[in-house]
């Protein structure tokens, strides 16, 4: 039966359209994952490029973080060391004492206040007395916590203005 069917087909006029039909469907069966499989691998490649060019970019601009970085670090060092709190109001007592003695000023008073805190924001100045022109928002997580100090000194003129300038810078 199966001889009888391949005779007729090897006899048959349409045999090479017949073959010719037959080939391409199953070259398509075969190629079309590998089609698909070469578009989504180039897909992915694309994607990684992207991604490369991106970290390149990244990677070029972390030198020029890394100095605002240590730029914003020297600032913050330079700001925390004028900062007072409970622990270090002796220490600021004894160099007051120390840069009268230095100067020559006698000193008749030292008095430092309570604490006295504010909302702030990136921006304002927190070292301003008067009332800031962009005010803080109600969900600012800041506050800024500050202390008067009052220092009476008594001296001659050029040692009080020492005093004044020794303050000033440090």
């Amino acid at each position: 039966m199966i001889e009888l069917a391949l005779r007729r087909f090897c006899e048959s006029k349409h045999r090479k359209l017949i073959v010719t039909g037959v080939t391409f469907v199953v070259g398509l069966l075969l190629v079309m994952p590998l089609v698909d499989s070469i578009r989504a691998g180039g897909d992915e490649k694309d994607s990684l490029l992207a991604e490369l060019d991106s970290a390149r970019n990244i990677a070029s601009e972390l030198s020029a973080f890394e100095g605002r970085v240590n730029e914003k670090l020297a600032q913050l060092k330079s700001m925390d060391g004028r900062t007072v709190d409970d622990s270090s109001l002796p220490q600021l007592r004894s160099r007051l004492i120390d840069f009268a003695k230095e100067t020559t000023c006698s000193i008749r008073r030292i008095n430092v206040g309570g604490v006295s805190s504010r909302l702030w924001q990136p921006g304002q100045n927190p070292l301003s007395t008067g009332p800031e022109k962009k005010l803080a928002d109600g969900n600012s997580n800041c506050m800024l916590e500050w202390r008067p100090v009052s220092l009476s000194l008594s001296g001659s003129s050029t040692a009080l203005r020492s005093m004044v300038e020794k303050l000033a810078s440090s």
